[in-house]
């Protein structure tokens, strides 16, 4: 027996699943036809990794837009947010939480899991320098007055890894609580996260040689 504190959270992930909308892509990659020369399982990794790739470039274009254009409004901040909760909750669900499907461990795979994780450190880390100069720059204090990209991905590196601040400073509790955010996301990140997802490449070896 599993008590019932367990069984409750799992049914909340199972929902939070269906939430994300990295499986969206993935599903509509996965109405693709068939290639006739591959098993159906080949087929789903293959069309996934698709529909992933396909994530990345929508994930990325939204971002870059909004910054671009200098996007302000309530509905951008809601979506960056959004983009930030998938981006987390894809690592938790996959490489903590443990998915239904079993992890594979090939070389290419482990480079493809590790080439996306970076993807997702830097993504989260822009998407809160974009949060601080375009949504919070007023409630922020900058140095010099100087308020631009560049300072905004300073704060953002310097909140995430704790650095000093040089100059910057909440001040009021709704930028505080935006700073704690970025500081839960970098300690899920890089603890509960990293120590299950980094690649290891010595169980990808062994797994390609024995393929051999």
């Amino acid at each position: 027996m599993n008590g019932f504190i367990y069984p409750i959270f799992d049914k909340l992930i199972g929902v939070l699943y269906y939430t994300n909308i990295v499986e969206l892509f993935k599903y509509i990659a996965k109405c693709i036809p068939k290639h006739q020369n591959k098993t159906d399982k080949e087929d789903f990794i293959s069309y996934a990794n698709i529909g992933i790739d396909i994530y990345q470039i929508f994930k990325w274009s939204m971002l870059i837009i909004f910054w671009f254009f200098e996007y302000k409004n309530q509905a951008s901040k809601f979506i960056i947010y959004y983009l930030i909760y998938s981006n987390l909750f894809v690592y938790f669900y996959y490489h903590v939480w443990g998915s239904k499907y079993k992890q594979r461990t090939d070389r290419k795979t482990l480079n493809r899991k590790f080439l996306n994780y970076l993807s997702a450190i830097a993504f989260y880390l822009l998407c809160y320098a974009y949060l601080y100069q375009m949504h919070f720059s007023e409630i922020i204090k900058w140095p010099d007055n100087l308020i631009d990209s560049t300072n905004a991905i300073y704060l953002s590196i310097a909140n995430a890894f704790t650095l000093t601040y040089g100059g910057f400073m909440p001040l009021t509790q709704e930028a505080r609580v935006v700073f704690m955010s970025e500081l839960i996301n970098t300690f899920l990140f890089f603890t509960i996260i990293v120590s299950n997802s980094i690649p290891n490449h010595t169980e990808g070896i062994k797994e390609d040689e024995l393929q051999k």
